[in-house]
């Protein structure tokens, strides 16, 4: 019985210093590579730098004008007769919008039309008289006086009722009615908005920075929210002649044929102005960059003089993004290879092992 458990325990030690064994290897060899610096290589991927010819642009906002634009008001005071348009109504130059009541006006043109021809013809009786030297000069010059006079005031009285009659100045649509049949007018209250937007302005300003950059006939591309990633495109046709000097900035002035009428006045778009001028840059994916305070940077791969690849860290300067490929203005040569996919998990130094799967587009 005592032989069998010696035997036992004999065995168990053994085992027990075999485990033991094997576990100081490796916890000894674990302690080798901590000392060597060498950790498990990170698998990334990796791209290569891609020089490409970019159109310089430059980024703004601004907002659609109409070519001409107006609220109508009425110019003098009265009491609405007629209304000729409905809402949303497309009318031509000249077109009569509202009519006010001219009943008073249209008595006094009588009035003062029989007055005016009681003094032409007193006029020209006195003109025969003048010329037989039966009247003096003074009588004559009287009469022509009275008659011009006459004439003015209904002149006048016909001005006066033109001014009840309410017209379009210029084609165009018009807006939403604002006033009923019946309504008494102030001088100067807004009738209804006419706007002619068959062609709009994109009005923005830019830097002091680009001025010799900007000039007239340049491309002007942009978006509006209401039609998503639809581009639409104008020429620019004017310069402010000075920089606003509280911001620093020049006013830009573009035009566009507004086909369809898709666009309004009022509508708030993104802006790209093109320069004429074409330049090569380098460019690398948005997903290589490291972004921070302290400066952006990415990862560039290397093979040391131990044949290990190695991440290296680069500092960088980001110019203009487009798309999800951004440029860099300095930090690269444009023969690297930088890490696209697993950017987060580097220092600089890092051992990697390039993966050699290929990223799917809609993954970047």
């Amino acid at each position: 019985m005592f032989k069998r458990t010696s035997i036992f325990i004999s065995l168990l030690l053994l085992v027990l210093a075999g485990l033991g064994f094997i576990k100081y290897q490796q916890i000894q060899q674990g302690m080798a590579m901590m000392a060597a610096g060498a950790p498990p290589p990170t698998t990334v991927e990796v791209i290569d730098v891609k020089q490409v010819q970019w159109q310089p642009r430059i980024s703004a906002v601004g907002t659609l004008t109409a070519r001409e634009g107006i609220d109508v008001s009425n110019e003098v005071e009265g009491i609405i007769e007629k209304i000729y348009f409905t809402s949303g109504q497309k009318v031509k130059a000249g077109a009569k919008i509202v009519a006010l009541n001219d009943d008073v006006e249209q008595a006094d043109l009588v009035s003062f039309k029989a007055q005016e021809d009681l003094a032409r013809t007193l006029f020209k009786r006195n003109k025969d008289m003048w010329k037989k030297k039966t009247i003096s000069e003074t009588e004559f010059d009287n009469a022509r006086s009275n008659m011009e006079v006459a004439q003015a005031n209904v002149m006048q009285t016909k001005a006066r009722i033109a001014r009840k009659s309410i017209r379009a100045p210029f084609s165009g649509v018009l807006g939403i009615k604002k006033i009923s049949i019946g309504q008494y007018l102030p001088t100067g209250t807004m009738l209804v908005s006419l706007q002619d937007y068959s062609s709009l302005y994109i009005d923005f300003a830019v830097a002091e920075k680009y001025f010799p950059d900007v000039k007239k006939g340049l491309e002007v591309q942009f978006r509006v929210s209401a039609y998503g990633d639809q581009v639409f495109v104008g020429k620019v046709i004017a310069i402010d002649a000075r920089v606003n000097e509280a911001t620093r900035n020049i006013s830009v002035r573009a035009q566009l044929v507004n086909k369809g009428g898709l666009l309004r006045p009022g509508m708030y778009a993104g802006i790209d102005l093109l320069l004429d001028k074409s330049a090569e840059v380098i460019v690398v994916p948005a997903t290589a960059i490291v972004y921070s305070s302290f400066g952006n940077a990415l990862f560039i791969v290397k093979e040391n003089d131990e044949a290990v690849i190695t991440a290296q860290r680069v500092q960088i300067t980001t110019g203009e993004q487009r798309g999800d490929q951004v440029a860099i203005l300095t930090g690269l040569n444009g023969d690297e290879q930088v890490v696209q996919a697993g950017v987060s998990k580097l220092r600089n130094n890092t051992p990697v092992k390039i993966s050699e799967q290929v990223r799917l587009k809609g993954s970047e």
